[in-house]
């Protein structure tokens, strides 16, 4: 009988396991500010969380020398202050413990940069909570979305190609937990399953693309549980 694979979990951060946005928006508006650019609608603010920050920067028109010092100004401010406005959501480090409990393997999954991650998952004791650190690079190639999960992947001992490069189309024992799109089409890209959770910062299309939407934590605990007892289950079970 062939052993089955130890479960995982890949977990966003921004919008999954804190609240970030305060100082997220803080450090947003600093950078352009700073810079002398206009600042973009509030409505446009207000998806800010989730993407990568330069291409929320490319998205408002900025590029070349000023869209490099914009991203200079964000980060500077996020590092210093702007991470320490945040709060967790209620329930998440509970899930955390009860999935460590049930053998699952944990590994975050976020396009915040390492340093600002690290911090503030240990200012709210959750960074020990996971077996794996995957997040994006401040000087470096690694800020995608799927530029993180081929990182955590690799961490994890699990295959790392994506379907386009001949790797897995479909891996049972993992899901992803995100709030965005951008987590929906990162993971699909490794054959990987999305579950958004509707506390965070994605609009309902956003959800409707992925393989499960959940309202609160206690839903999550329960489609988790579901999942853990048929990963192959082709829908969502609660």
């Amino acid at each position: 009988m062939t052993a089955q694979p130890t479960p995982v979990l890949l977990v966003d951060v921004d919008g999954t396991l804190i609240d970030s946005y305060p100082g997220i928006r803080e450090s947003f508006v600093h950078g352009l500010t700073a810079n002398g650019v206009d600042l973009p609608p509030e409505e446009t603010i207000r998806g800010i969380p989730g993407p990568p920050m330069m291409d929320t920067l490319r998205g408002i028109g900025l590029d070349g020398e000023l869209l490099d010092r914009v991203f200079t100004s964000y980060l500077d401010h996020q590092t210093s202050t702007g991470w320490l406005n945040a709060t967790p959501f209620d329930g998440m480090a509970g899930l955390l413990d009860r999935w460590r409990d049930a053998g699952v393997r944990l590994s975050t999954a976020t396009s915040k940069s390492e340093v600002s991650a690290r911090r503030v998952l240990e200012k709210f004791g959750l960074f020990g909570r996971f077996d794996v650190f995957a997040a994006a690079q401040e000087d470096g190639e690694r800020r995608s979305k799927a530029a993180v999960i081929r990182h955590a992947l690799e961490q994890l001992g699990e295959p790392s190609a994506t379907v386009a490069e001949g790797g897995p189309t479909s891996r049972d024992h993992i899901l992803l937990v995100g709030d965005r799109i951008h987590d929906v089409e990162g993971a699909a890209q490794f054959g990987i399953r999305t579950v958004l959770v509707d506390w965070g910062y994605g609009a309902q299309d956003e959800h409707d693309r992925a393989w499960a939407s959940v309202p609160d934590t206690a839903a999550l605990g329960r489609l988790v549980d579901g999942w853990l007892r048929d990963p192959a289950a082709p829908d969502a079970q609660g």
